[in-house]
């Protein structure tokens, strides 16, 4: 649990917005150089890291990329406007400490006009918000911030009771942490396959990075990493997708993207040495990366593993260690499982 605690902390502390990535791509970078056999990133900077081998190639894909916020103006008194980058709940980020690419921190707060503790913050809209740096005026403000800076959650890591953990940005630190740990395990046992663990970026808002490395790697098999929304706090309902709980285990995902083999395959590895796991079940899209990997090249086959997540998209965002450890200890199992002949038509 510590060394998961550890490195999850560095990936978060670093995390910036969509758009924004390259301090993380560095860091993700420089961990996996011990382990594999090439690191390089593209034109729209997602890295791959990459063990050699014979045979198929393999691509697990998580994005670095996170949800956050974009400077749009500065006005007279010196507080700042913004626009979100990927999806927020308005509402949720009143009273939010707030972070800037100069370091200095901000609270979001809203207009006194549109009097939202008066009339309940079910309609409260992003342009309702400004964030509130302390500066005396524009002149002020600009020295520390322009327009187009990129703006995170100052919210950090917090173990909760019975081996949960709260942090922003487990989506999808967590899956990038996840593939990183898998390749290096598979490494250590012997894995023969060809594996690229490709972190992307833009999935919070077009998903083009995803797009790029399926086109650039063609892989034989892509199983993203993401997370997926658990069932198991109030107000939510297991009949939207899925009975996912927390510490249930890693979760696969039943869709028309998914091949139904490489589903079965990892059903098969998690049962032969006792990895817990779940279902979840979505028609067409997902949501993430494997959405626009399965489109990539003429065609890629596609899976998708997820991290039960609670309050996605929320300045904290809660895991479970456990869960964390089983997609690890499912997706390296898998790695180990196949070769060049193992066939995965779904048709044969």
């Amino acid at each position: 649990m510590l060394n998961i605690l550890k490195l999850q902390k560095q990936l978060v502390e670093v995390a910036l917005p969509s758009g924004f990535e390259k301090p993380q791509g560095k860091l993700l970078a420089e961990l996996a150089k011990p382990f594999v056999d090439e690191v390089f990133s593209d034109a729209l900077g997602n890295v791959y890291c990459h063990k050699k081998g014979p045979g198929k190639r393999m691509m697990f894909p998580a994005h670095m990329d996170v949800i956050g916020m974009m400077i749009t103006f500065v006005d007279d008194k010196g507080f700042l406007r913004f626009e979100p980058i990927g999806g927020h709940s308005p509402a949720g980020l009143i009273g939010i400490t707030v972070r800037l690419e100069s370091g200095v921190r901000g609270t979001i707060r809203a207009d006194a006009a549109a009097d939202v503790f008066k009339h309940g913050f079910g309609d409260v809209d992003v342009h309702d918000l400004y964030i509130d740096i302390g500066a005396r005026d524009a002149a002020d403000a600009r020295n520390f911030v322009q327009e187009g800076d990129p703006v995170h959650l100052n919210t950090y890591h917090q173990e909760l009771l019975n081996g949960l953990l709260s942090a922003r940005a487990i989506d999808d630190r967590g899956g990038a942490f996840i593939i990183l740990e898998a390749l290096k395990r598979a490494k250590e046992r012997g894995c023969k396959i060809g594996v690229y663990a490709a972190t992307t970026v833009g999935e919070e808002t077009t998903m083009r990075g995803a797009h790029w490395a399926g086109s650039r790697i063609r892989p034989a098999v892509a199983i993203a990493v993401d997370v997926t929304y658990a069932q198991d706090y109030p107000g939510t309902d297991a009949g939207d997708s899925g009975d996912v709980k927390l510490g249930g285990g890693p979760v696969i995902c039943n869709s028309s993207i998914a091949n139904k083999k490489v589903n079965d395959l990892l059903k098969v590895c998690a049962a032969a040495k006792g990895i817990p796991y779940q279902m979840e079940s979505f028609v067409g899209r997902t949501g993430t990366d494997a959405d626009k990997i399965h489109f990539a090249n003429q065609g890629i086959t596609t899976a998708l593993l997820s991290l039960p997540l609670r309050y996605m998209h929320s300045p904290s965002e809660v895991c479970h260690f456990d869960d964390i450890e089983n997609s690890i200890e499912l997706l390296a199992r898998f790695l180990c499982a196949i070769d060049e002949n193992t066939n995965l038509d779904p048709f044969c």
